[in-house]
């Protein structure tokens, strides 16, 4: 079945374990500059910006290991399993 990611980045704390994980699956570096996702602080606002680097190769491994729910993995309906109307 496939998988979407889905972003709410108002759900997210700034943590960084996505950046971090990002890093460690895709470079083997524990180290924030080796990731493809990027998460800004917005402290006037309090709030967070995540961006994804065009170097992304959609592993989705940030979405699988986020705490806050701001990156998600759903489940798309497979069309063979559709019903036609």
């Amino acid at each position: 079945m496939a998988e979407e990611m889905v972003i709410n980045p108002g759900r997210c704390i700034g943590c960084a374990t996505c950046a971090l994980t990002c890093a460690v699956v895709n470079s083997g570096a524990f180290d924030l500059a080796a990731a493809f996702i990027f998460i800004r602080r917005h402290d006037f606002e309090g709030t967070f910006e995540i961006a994804f680097s065009s170097g992304c190769r959609g592993c989705k491994s940030c979405a699988r290991v986020c705490p806050s729910g701001a990156l998600r993995l759903v489940r798309l309906p497979d069309p063979s399993e559709t019903t036609p109307v």
